[in-house]
């Protein structure tokens, strides 16, 4: 183990004081209450959180003090009442302690000693030794962030804690049932969880900028399940989306109601209700960047979640920067849309299940006119040629109201037939053994004709799709290798399969058959 540097334990110090949630799963977030300055033995006075995080980042022989006393407050994630705790900076140590008021969690204290980090525990010390000490070792070599965005940084986290867990157990089982009822294919827990986190987020940021909405509008609301929450928690709000979803008629009226099946077109999209104030935008894919637009353009405000990345034309978007990751840079485009837009624009970062989760807001409004950016959206539309440059407005199709299937389903049956037979045929040709052969893709894919692969070209994934949707034929050996599956009886029929519905592809095409019995095999011989 490599030799800790004392400036390197106080960087781990420093991010365990505000990240212990990280490592105790029963804790949401931790709060710093208080901070007091120690100079001496007995005098204590008070401090600031900014000042103690200046002072660990400190050279040692520039520190003027002996150490801080940190009051915390840990949010549980399910437990009513919030945990207290105290922590012990001792600058002359290079020691930390922490204190638990409370017996459900265990005390513990960190030092550094000849360059190696020691844990201490009045318990088993399993979790010090095995979670603690490997995360101060990870953090210690870590490299501050000066530009991360803090989670939850515009909104009072204890607040938001208290009404989460307040939504969830008001809302949870019930929207489960809805889930159950319409049979929905999504994973309910990631969806209701997410939306009930972002619907506490909004009520909190409301009430805190006093920004309360007249009405609200989520654009691209899917399943309608934040429409949903917002209204049952009081707040006047309407959802459009282009397809209606199974959960929309199983909501209360107050929400089916609230819920419209109209495409937005963002060059004649209004308004149906002017009360609106509040736009939301919810992983509103294609019309991420154009929510900062139709804000500026509606006298709103506005709350944007973007996901999957397009430009205002609607098509996929650009890389401007590969500097950075590819999340970043459109974010960094969407970004430049809203201050294009005349808006001070917010960052925050969500505490959701979703790997997506820096929120956008814009929440006052600069002197840049309207003008000015109906100018730089032609400018950005004219980037890709969409429609006439004398045009004033240009009509732009986000989506369409059927959703294309792009997984080789939609092909000609007889051409998948054709080309499934014909790899086939290439695989045992190859001669590994007497059942079966292996080839490289690139290699089935060079004896494939055009006028053979041109039936498949449109469809996402192409030949690599329609060998894995024929995963009873074929297998995917590692690296770039295809090889044919033999067939293997399986231990417990599922249900589902005991009835057979399509005949046996080997039994059909292969040289020796099928290895099973009719009884074995899961297809009819």
């Amino acid at each position: 183990m490599s030799a800790v540097e004392e400036p390197q334990f106080w960087l781990a110090i420093g991010i365990l004081i505000k990240n212990y949630h990280a490592l105790n799963k029963k804790i949401f977030e931790v709060v710093i209450s208080r901070v007091q300055k120690q100079q001496d033995e007995e005098q204590l006075c008070d401090s600031t959180q900014e000042e103690l995080e200046r002072t660990l980042r400190e050279r040692p022989e520039k520190r003027t003090c002996r150490g801080f006393r940190i009051g915390f407050k840990l949010l549980p994630k399910k437990l009513k009442e919030n945990i207290l705790a105290t922590g012990f900076v001792d600058f002359q140590q290079r020691h930390y302690r922490c204190q638990f008021a409370s017996d459900d969690f265990e005390d513990f204290s960190v030092r550094l000693d000849g360059g190696q980090l020691e844990v201490d525990s009045l318990q088993t010390g399993r979790w010090q030794e095995f979670v603690l000490k490997p995360k101060l070792l990870s953090w210690s070599q870590s490299k501050p962030d000066e530009t991360k965005v803090k989670s939850l940084g515009l909104v009072d986290v204890e607040k938001y804690n208290d009404l989460y867990k307040e939504l969830k157990q008001k809302h949870a089982q019930r929207l489960l049932q809805y889930w159950q009822t319409a049979q929905e294919s999504t994973d309910p827990l990631k969806f209701i969880y997410e939306d009930l986190a972002i619907a506490a987020y909004l009520i909190v940021l409301w009430g805190q900028t006093q920004t309360e909405p007249k009405a609200f509008a989520d654009l691209g609301c899917g399943n309608g399940l934040l429409v949903h929450i917002l209204n049952a928690e009081g707040y006047s709000g309407y959802g459009y989306d282009i397809r209606k979803r199974k959960l929309w008629s199983l909501y209360p009226e107050e929400t089916s109601k609230s819920l419209i099946e109209q495409a937005v077109e963002p060059n004649s999209f209004r308004l149906a209700f002017p009360e609106i104030d509040w736009l939301i935008g919810n992983h509103s894919d294609e019309l991420s960047p154009w929510l900062p637009v139709l804000a500026g353009r509606l006298n709103t405000h506005f709350f944007l979640l973007p996901c999957c990345p397009y430009e205002l034309s609607g098509a996929k978007f650009q890389r401007r920067n590969t500097s950075i990751s590819a999340y970043q840079d459109f974010l960094h485009y969407v970004f430049k849309v809203s201050e294009q837009c005349g808006f001070e624009t917010l960052q925050d970062r969500l505490k959701i299940p979703s790997t997506k989760r820096l929120a956008l807001l814009g929440l006052k409004r600069t002197s840049k006119g309207t003008q000015s950016m109906e100018h730089f959206v032609q400018a950005e539309l004219q980037k890709y040629k969409i429609g006439d440059p004398k045009d004033e407005l240009i009509t732009i199709k986000l989506r369409e109201k059927e959703e294309i299937v792009r997984n080789c389903t939609k092909v000609d049956r007889s051409i998948i037939n054709g080309l499934v037979l014909k790899i086939f045929r290439l695989l045992l040709d190859s001669h590994e053994d007497s059942w079966s052969g292996r080839l490289p893709m690139r290699d089935i894919a060079q004896t494939l004709t055009k006028e053979e692969l041109s039936g498949i070209k449109s469809e996402c994934g192409g030949i690599k799709t329609l060998l894995r949707n024929k995963h009873e034929v074929f297998q995917f050996c590692g690296g770039d290798l295809i090889g044919i599956r033999k067939p293997q009886m399986t231990a417990v029929p599922h249900p589902r399969l005991a009835i057979k519905k399509r005949d046996c592809f080997f039994k059909l095409h292969h040289p020796l058959g099928c290895p099973l019995e009719d009884s074995e095999c899961t297809f009819i011989h």
